[in-house]
């Protein structure tokens, strides 16, 4: 409450000087600023817990990074072995007949690869007797 003399910011109108309420508003201010100081400082002097928590990011974002290659990974595995077993059905039925027998294309290839075999091999003793 305040009394005749002060006014309703309970200042003294006598002597102008703040009055009971306003000074215990300024020191429960000045302590809240205090606080909030205390604690930016504590938290800029913790080096080891930021230190930690920076840990802790990099390798929450690591492991995030493994997830994302090892995915990728498995899908790419996927489409090698979806395109080489395609690529192995039509060679299949390149070579080979209704019935699975291989084609006339097919023992001639093998027949040329037979060939050029024995063709490099009668060279390579003909060179060497020659030495």
């Amino acid at each position: 409450m305040t009394t005749p003399e002060q006014d309703h910011t309970g200042r003294d109108d006598q002597h102008d000087q703040p009055g009971v309420e306003e000074l215990t508003a300024q020191v429960e201010q000045a302590r809240a600023d205090l606080a909030e100081t205390v604690e930016a400082l504590a938290a800029k002097a913790d080096v080891s817990g930021r230190a930690k928590a920076k840990v802790s990011d990099l390798a929450g974002q690591a492991r995030e990074a493994a997830d994302h290659t090892r995915e990728a990974a498995v899908e790419a595995a996927a489409d090698v072995r979806t395109h080489a077993s395609e690529a192995a059905g039509q060679a299949r039925a390149a070579l080979t007949d209704d019935d699975g027998r291989p084609t006339r294309a097919a023992l001639g290839g093998v027949g040329g690869l037979v060939a050029v075999g024995v063709l490099v091999a009668v060279v390579v003793v003909v060179v060497r007797r020659r030495r």
